[in-house]
């Protein structure tokens, strides 16, 4: 057993490495809880734009009495845009990695 403390034989590059690799790690889980927090916004993005198509084709549905013929339109456009907004954010989240 040695009677002098490590970190006064360390070297001070090897301890500048050790702490360089920390801040690393920590900028990987950032950059992961990040991204995983622009993923989870994607979900709700879709649900939210399918959810009101599908709303507001019921509703135009009441007012005009066309039963689920607006209905479905709307389910369908909602659909169309939640992929198109999908495709187009998936795309600026790779281009940043």
């Amino acid at each position: 057993m040695r009677d002098t403390p490590e970190s006064l034989t360390t070297n001070s590059e090897e301890s500048c490495s050790t702490h360089n690799v920390s801040t690393d790690s920590k900028d990987g889980w950032f950059a992961t809880i990040a991204l995983l927090g622009r993923v989870g916004g994607i979900g709700w993005f879709v649900g939210i734009t399918i959810a009101l198509g599908a709303y507001g084709g019921y509703w135009l549905d009441r007012q005009f009495g066309m039963a689920p013929v607006l209905t479905v339109l709307g389910l369908a456009l909602g659909v169309l845009a939640a992929s198109v907004g999908m495709v187009r954010l998936l795309s600026v989240i790779r281009r940043d990695r």
